[in-house]
């Protein structure tokens, strides 16, 4: 005898899918939602900390070339810093235009045969220096309104003249006279200017060899710049100079601004 067999067949019907499915997207949305928030979060601090690190490191770099700015080679405007900034440093012994004659303080360039030479009072680093440079001796006047100095003027910064090597400071020039003297007898030397200035989104390093900051060569330094503000308070006999640096970047809908002061050197 045959025995027949019965398979019964199990499956979803479609009122029960539907229900899934409905479940399946309410509990999508709950963790779409639950979760969106701190990667949300996360995305922007994420952007806040990189514009952060971008707006530091720019301050720091304009802080660096600030504190080495010569003393009173400075302009600050609403969104541009100028400096001269020192490729040596070192004190000077007062010179002799004639090699029978006394020394003269503050030093001149008015010989007619030979080199002008300044002694240098102790190491200067670097050492020697074969691309002409300005010398500068007590600059009080600042940097504002200050022309190139040429061969026959009287200048508290000199032609871009002066090289070094053993001790001497040197140039080809025969009419040129230092207009004071140094009370510590302090002189620095220096071969570009400086500029930082905002620009559109950008903030710009510009370098020029000439003191009127003309021709100059381009960096950017850092972009997204929302707003940009520099401020500088004149040093007094009781503190030095502050220049105040402010700057916003913005990204993503984030804005970070950072503010930062450095002290200014004073003292010619």
């Amino acid at each position: 005898m045959k025995t027949c067999k019965i398979i019964q067949q199990v499956g979803f019907t479609l009122v029960e899918l539907i229900m899934v499915i409905a479940l399946a997207g309410v509990v999508a949305v709950m963790i779409t939602t639950i979760m969106s928030r701190p990667l949300q979060g996360f995305a922007d601090q994420s952007r806040r900390a990189e514009l952060t690190d971008l707006a530091a490191m720019a301050l720091n770099r304009m802080a660096r070339d600030i504190r080495l700015a010569v003393p009173n080679l400075l302009v600050v405007s609403s969104n541009e810093v100028r400096l001269v900034p020192i490729a040596a440093a070192g004190r000077y012994r007062a010179n002799q235009t004639d090699p029978a004659g006394p020394r003269q303080d503050p030093p001149a360039c008015t010989q007619t045969i030979g080199a002008c030479a300044i002694d240098i009072l102790g190491p200067i680093e670097p050492a020697r220096a074969t691309t002409p440079h300005w010398l500068i001796i007590y600059n009080t006047s600042g940097l504002a309104g200050i022309a190139e100095a040429q061969d026959g003027d009287n200048s508290a910064i000199s032609p871009k003249a002066f090289t070094w090597e053993d001790g001497t400071l040197s140039a080809g020039l025969s009419n040129f006279r230092f207009e004071y003297a140094s009370p510590q007898k302090r002189f620095y030397l220096a071969n570009e200017v400086v500029t930082y200035r905002c620009s559109g989104d950008v903030l710009l390093r510009e370098f020029s060899q000439k003191l009127d900051g003309s021709d100059p060569v381009k960096a950017v330094v850092v972009d997204s710049v929302d707003t940009c503000n520099f401020t500088y308070a004149p040093g007094t006999n009781t503190r030095n100079g502050i220049v105040t640096l402010r700057l916003s970047l913005t990204k993503g809908g984030e804005t970070v601004s950072l503010l930062q002061q450095v002290h200014v050197d004073n003292a010619p």
